[in-house]
Formats: structure tokens, C-alpha cells, sequence
């Protein structure tokens, strides 16, 4: 058994490991971490295309209208903030928490403090889209005279986004500024991460079911168009789409619950 020791690229000491076993343990790790972020970018692709290409696309302020794709008369409303709230809620909730999980895993040789730090970070834009995002819905249903939080897809919104501001909160004093004993903070810690997986599931499963309640509040004439996947090409974008994020949501989720892939301390944390 041989053992080897070397500086990252950030200066991190990294400790001596089994030349060949640390092959095994992260085999098709670089497969999987490539393929999570072609999926994650494809999905911010997906997401803006069909946001911006149809039912007006990206529009601020009251709800306007305009015809089918078929050249139909009947006339449906323009959602123009509606797709803004798709669009930030799944770059934020989705991709970015997705990233912010994944930074412990694609920075696994670099200093602690540098992870971390983005992290965290990724987790504040999240929280920045978000709100974004909220402002975004409430705009389109007052624009409506529509109702707010009658739908079980808002409760659940609500939920989720009060357990990301509860965990960012209690990860940023246990991790971040830490104020509490190690002890602590070693018992907090799978919790931290068991949670954190959680609510990035259900934020996945929250836009899965806000694309589909969009579809189903769609007048009916546009409803069965998007059922017969005749209109040019809208159902089959947002289909591809949801397909795309199911797979980046498991591609994350694997990386980040797999022991095999999980980050080891350097060197120079361990003297500290």
C-alpha cells in the first residue's frame, strides 16, 4: 500500500490517501459530477426558452392577451409574470441549491473555508431568487383579482422556503460564524445535511408540480393543444424540461448522499 501527499490548487496540504482506493471509491465520480452540471446548465436553458418563447413571454405588469398558436381567435392571457416566477424559482430553488450542495463535492482537495464560503453564497442567491420569484407570483394573481394560497403547491412553498431560511440560519451560527461547542456542531451536522437534501427534494418536487398546475389552469383550448403536443413545440420543450431536471435532481442527490464521495479533511485542518 502506498500513500501520497500534495498541495491543491488552492494550497490545501491534502492528506496521504491509497493510490488505489481512492480510484475505487470515486469511480464514475467525474462521469456523474460532468453530467450534473450538463443537466443543470440544459435545465436553465429549457427553463428560459420556454419561459421567454411563448404566452408572451417575459412581461411585467398587468396581464395582457393574445392569440393561439394556431392562429386561432380565442384569446389567452399572457403570463409575462408568471414565467418570471418559473424562471426564478427554478434557477434558484432548483439549480443553485442544487450547486450549493454539490460545493462540498466538486471542491473536494480545496480549503474548507473555500467551499464553504461558496456555499453559503449559493445558498444567498437562492434566497435573493427567491423572493424574486415571490414578488414575481404575486404580482400575476393581483394582476388576475386571483386568489392567493388556495393551492396545496403555495403551502408547500411556503413551507420549504420557511425550512431554507430556519436552516440557512442555524447553518451560518453552527458552521459559518460558529458560536457553539464542537460538540455541537458534530451532532448538528447530518442533520444539517439530511435536511438540506430534503428540502432541495421537495423544492424539485414544488417546480414539477407548479408546471403542471400552470398547464392545467391553461384555457382549454390551449390545454388540449399542450396534451396533443401540437403546439409548435411548447409541450415538448416543457416535457424535455421536466425530464432534465428529474435527472439533475438525482445526479445531486447521489453525489451528495454517496459516502463514497464525501469530502476529506486536509492536512492543514487537521493540525487545526
Amino acid at each position: 500500500m502506498t500513500s501520497t501527499a500534495y498541495y491543491s490548487e488552492t494550497g490545501s496540504l491534502i492528506k496521504g490517501i491509497d493510490e488505489k482506493e481512492e480510484p475505487r471509491q470515486l469511480r464514475y465520480y467525474s462521469f456523474i459530477t460532468a453530467l450534473s452540471q450538463i443537466l443543470g446548465f440544459l435545465m436553465l436553458f429549457l427553463t428560459g426558452y420556454w419561459n421567454a418563447t411563448w404566452q408572451g413571454g417575459f412581461q411585467w405588469g398587468p396581464n395582457n392577451v393574445e392569440y393561439l398558436p394556431d392562429g386561432s381567435s380565442t384569446e389567452v392571457p399572457v403570463t409575462g409574470n408568471w414565467h418570471y416566477h418559473s424562471t426564478f424559482m427554478t434557477y434558484g430553488m432548483v439549480f443553485l441549491q442544487g450547486e450549493a450542495i454539490l460545493m462540498y463535492r466538486l471542491f473536494r482537495h480545496e480549503r474548507k473555508i473555500f467551499s464553504k464560503f461558496l456555499h453559503g453564497m449559493f445558498h444567498l442567491f437562492t434566497l435573493i431568487l427567491f423572493i424574486f420569484g415571490l414578488i414575481a407570483i404575486v404580482q400575476f394573481k393581483n394582476n388576475d383579482e386571483d386568489k392567493h394560497m388556495f393551492s396545496a403547491h403555495s403551502w408547500l412553498g411556503v413551507a420549504v422556503m420557511t425550512a431554507f431560511i430556519i436552516q440557512y440560519i442555524a447553518g451560518f451560527v453552527s458552521f459559518g460564524f460558529p458560536k457553539v461547542s464542537p460538540s455541537v456542531r458534530a451532532w448538528y451536522l447530518p442533520v444539517h445535511r439530511a435536511v438540506g437534501m430534503i428540502i432541495f427534494g421537495v423544492s424539485c418536487a414544488q417546480a414539477l408540480m407548479g408546471y403542471m398546475e400552470q398547464t392545467w389552469i391553461w384555457p382549454s383550448k390551449l390545454r388540449n393543444c399542450y396534451y396533443t403536443l401540437e403546439c409548435h413545440g411548447e409541450g415538448l420543450v416543457l416535457n424535455f424540461n421536466i425530464i432534465v431536471l428529474v435527472l439533475y435532481a438525482i445526479t445531486v442527490l447521489h453525489l451528495a448522499s454517496s459516502k463514497k464521495y464525501i469530502r476529506q479533511k486536509t492536512i492543514d485542518e487537521e493540525q487545526h
